[in-house]
């Protein structure tokens, strides 16, 4: 963990390091944001994805479009000390098929979103990641097609 952030700002940049993750395409940084055992969830609406390879698999969607995850609002709760924190936040989610990404026309996939995550400090390497995240989407519009199929 990088002695340049302060306890909570290690906390949020596990966020930050999933979703700059799915937007840059890097797989490897998603990843460190991620506690990757059988013990990870995701839920989102009525969808609960446990473990992860499932997780994984999932995510493996958003990497084959164009997003853009912009947060705000962060709230952490995080003892002096603590292994393990939550944190909520305000998301907008932009989604996009590569194809479409310069067309003039709107054809993208937007939701408004209240994240919660559980965060857990890695023993290993000491940084934060995400041991659950829920996804409390508040509206959408667009074609919902494109991140669901």
């Amino acid at each position: 963990m990088s002695s340049a952030l302060s306890p909570r700002e290690a906390v949020a940049d596990a966020l930050y390091r999933c979703i700059l993750g799915i937007d840059s395409n890097d797989h490897a940084l998603f990843e460190s944001a991620c506690l990757k055992d059988e013990s990870m969830a995701v839920v989102a609406g009525s969808i609960t994805i446990e473990g992860w390879t499932a997780i994984n698999d999932f995510f493996q969607k958003l990497f084959s479009l164009v997003t853009t995850h912009a947060t705000s609002n962060p709230r952490i709760e995080l003892k002096d000390g603590a292994d393990t924190a939550f944190m909520t936040c305000h998301a907008f989610s932009y989604h996009i098929r590569p194809d479409d990404a310069f067309l003039p026309e709107d054809t993208s996939y937007t939701a408004s979103s209240l994240y919660s995550l559980d965060l857990v400090r890695h023993s290993e390497d000491g940084l934060w990641r995400t041991k659950k995240w829920v996804i409390n989407t508040l509206w959408t519009t667009g074609d919902i097609k494109i991140l669901h199929g």
